[in-house]
């Protein structure tokens, strides 16, 4: 063996984690003397995650034969999906979202929309399963988490999921307790980037079926209804008189030129409008893969001696 490391021993896993440990700290003791590109509120699980995601995603690269790598669109997707739930959660910013409503709505969209949909169109999970400890593999693997994952994994519980972990917390009640509480204001984040990843897992997933459990137009189906309920809620936001959200009244807006009036628009407008927009782009999305998939499975069909061949118009043949 010489000088090399026990096998057990992870250098790089064991410096996530005793960078956690440090940043936590630092935020405890010394958080007034940070850059702005720590955390203002230390969360183990978003730090942890987008550091282990990114290590076991260099790892599963590094491990992938050259010609199986995915091309440099969706790695960037990838990339800035991860990144930006990084900066929305775990840096200064943080603090501008719990002062300005419309700032955490940013926030909310961010970790809850955007992210979500730029890693599911990255779909890095071959990549992923190659860089993960073989026993988190297994573990994934297990009959457990397989029935799990087929339900959460369906496109109405994952709807439904999306749906709630996203309205939820903009009843103005809820919202006011999660977002004096650290512990209810963790759960919060969490919950909204958990039902954002599995719902988007859900609809963009780009293989065809039986790869996939559901058809492409069932995905596109559910990533395009849930709009509605979407813009029903930010709606109500945007455009009522009453004032939903007191907590920013009463912790102090940042920007005292922008009135609670404005500011609750605003932030109805940023969960109205671009989550709308995602939704239409993700029904193209999912309605060009079922092209794409229809013109590949044409190509190795054989055609029996003396059948008609039709026109298809769809696929633009």
């Amino acid at each position: 063996m010489g000088n090399r490391l026990p096998r057990w021993v992870d250098p790089a896993s064991a410096g996530i984690i005793i960078a956690a440990i440090l940043v936590d700290l630092a935020c405890r003791f010394a958080p007034a003397n940070l850059p702005y590109f720590f955390p203002f509120i230390f969360n183990a699980p978003v730090f942890l995650g987008c550091w282990f995601t990114l290590l076991w995603y260099l790892r599963g690269f590094a491990r992938t034969p050259v010609a199986e790598r995915p091309g440099k669109v969706r790695q960037s997707f990838f990339l800035t999906g991860l990144a930006l739930i990084y900066f929305v959660l775990q840096t200064k910013f943080e603090y501008l979202t719990q002062h300005m409503f419309f700032l955490n709505r940013v926030q909310a969209v961010s970790i809850g929309m955007v992210a979500p949909f730029f890693i599911a169109i990255g779909w890095m999970s071959e990549i992923l399963a190659r860089g993960i400890p073989a026993w988190l593999l297994t573990a994934c693997r297990s009959n457990t988490v397989r029935r799990i994952g087929i339900v959460l994994f369906h496109p109405i519980p994952a709807m439904a999921l999306f749906l709630i972990t996203s309205d939820v917390w903009l009843i103005p009640a809820i919202h006011f307790d999660a977002m004096i509480d650290p512990t209810l204001y963790a759960i919060m984040n969490l919950s909204c980037l958990t039902g954002g990843m599995i719902f988007w897992l859900v609809v963009l997933d780009p293989r065809p079926t039986p790869l996939s459990r559901f058809s492409y137009l069932t995905r596109a189906g559910a990533g395009f209804l849930v709009m509605f309920p979407q813009i029903a809620v930010s709606a109500y936001i945007a455009l009522t008189s009453t004032d939903l959200y007191s907590f920013y009244t009463l912790c102090g807006r940042l920007f005292p030129s922008i009135s609670p009036a404005y500011d609750q628009m605003l932030g109805g407008l940023i969960q109205w409008i671009p989550p709308g927009m995602m939704n239409t782009a993700a029904l193209i999305i999912s309605l060009n893969a079922l092209r794409l998939s229809d013109i590949k499975t044409q190509k190795t069909v054989i055609i029996p001696p003396g059948a008609k061949i039709y026109k298809a118009t769809w696929l633009g043949q």
